[in-house]
């Protein structure tokens, strides 16, 4: 079921979710409202094995509005995915006025939340999907062309509506790295190993080439270069690495080169891990006349504010894109005259629907 009717609403999927978001400094909610969210994200952050949180003075805090609240809800199941005696097996609602969009499935739950603020007098756009799937589900690569993984290219949107993608980021843009003979990094796409030629250390170089490892049973690892080889990789199952980075923390504890480099502000893309089978996508516009972009550390900072215990920057500027339903979600950045997400040779994505589009 297709639902576009303009209905108003927040992130919140009601009580039936299992994990509560983070509280973020969002104006025109009430004080029980705060005081529930508060309760119910401490109350996440101690179920989380292992995974201390930030001190509060590591958290920038930002004003930041949301979408208002959504109600029109399908039936759910306990854990929040679109129950079985629900008449059509997908539930889509998209309000790009309102600043949210949701996808629900019997195993996978989508949304997405649009929000306004500034940092430093300077105004921002940015965007937090928060992706909860079951069995069957998992991240993964989506080429342009599967048989040309490394040179052809296409707009992430298109590669979305190419492979039905329900969801999707961009990458690591690789290709780039390739074509001007530069070190790729450690480069795995469907289990074939492309490119390793990579750094034997953490690095603050943009990028750093750190490594994303996507598994066919939805789990995700981050590495900094020269831990596990190409080989240890494939024998432990990844469908996909990536290289791009910096981690920008594990354990919620931040990485000290975003003190370092990354300070500038830019349309940034990056993924987040709350736990098992929950992950969180945000995308910070730039470039464009509502969004300045921002540095890194805002973006961690979001992101831990989340419950995310760790995190990885994928590729930003230009190739910064978030993609719902075969749809770009964000404005994306002007450049050299054009606003457009710039070509790319594959998007990061999960879910698969015959609502989209090709």
């Amino acid at each position: 079921m297709y639902k576009g009717d303009g209905l108003a609403y927040n992130h919140h999927i009601a009580s039936a979710l299992p994990v509560s978001h983070g509280p973020r400094a969002i104006t025109g909610r009430s004080e029980s409202d705060m005081r529930r969210i508060c309760l119910i994200w401490l109350a996440a952050l101690l179920m989380l094995p292992g995974a201390p949180p930030a001190a509060a003075q590591d958290i920038r805090p930002v004003e930041a509005q949301g979408p208002p609240s959504f109600t029109a809800y399908p039936a759910l199941d306990a854990a929040g995915f679109l129950a079985l005696e629900w008449p059509e097996p997908e539930f889509v609602h998209a309000d790009e006025e309102a600043g949210y969009w949701l996808y629900l499935s019997s195993n996978l739950r989508v949304e997405i939340s649009r929000y306004t603020g500034s940092l430093d007098r300077r105004a921002l756009v940015w965007f937090m999907a928060d992706i909860h799937f079951r069995e069957g589900q998992a991240f993964r690569a989506y080429p342009a062309n599967p048989k040309n993984p490394a040179r052809a290219q296409a707009r992430p949107a298109r590669i979305a509506r190419d492979n039905q993608v329900v969801y999707a980021q961009n990458g690591d843009l690789f290709s780039y790295r390739v074509y001007n003979k530069l070190k790729t990094g450690l480069i795995i796409r469907d289990g074939r190993l492309l490119y390793q030629d990579t750094f034997t250390k953490p690095r603050a170089a943009i990028p750093p080439l750190d490594e994303l490892a996507l598994y066919p049973d939805g789990r995700v690892e981050m590495r900094t270069p020269g831990i596990l080889s190409a080989q240890d990789y494939l024998d432990l199952g990844a469908r996909d690495v990536l290289a791009f980075g910096p981690i920008l923390f594990k354990d919620r504890v931040k990485d000290d080169r975003l003190g370092i480099s990354f300070t500038h502000r830019e349309p940034r893309s990056a993924l987040g891990v709350v736990g098992p089978s929950h992950l969180v996508g945000i995308l910070v516009e730039g470039r464009n006349k509502r969004s300045a972009g921002a540095n890194l550390q805002f973006v961690a900072d979001r992101l831990l504010e989340w419950g995310c215990v760790e995190a990885f920057t994928l590729d930003g500027g230009q190739t910064a894109a978030m993609v719902f339903m075969g749809q770009e979600v964000m404005d994306p950045g002007i450049y050299h005259g054009f606003q457009q997400a710039r070509k790319q040779q594959d998007i990061i994505g999960i879910g698969v629907s015959h609502l989209v589009a090709p």
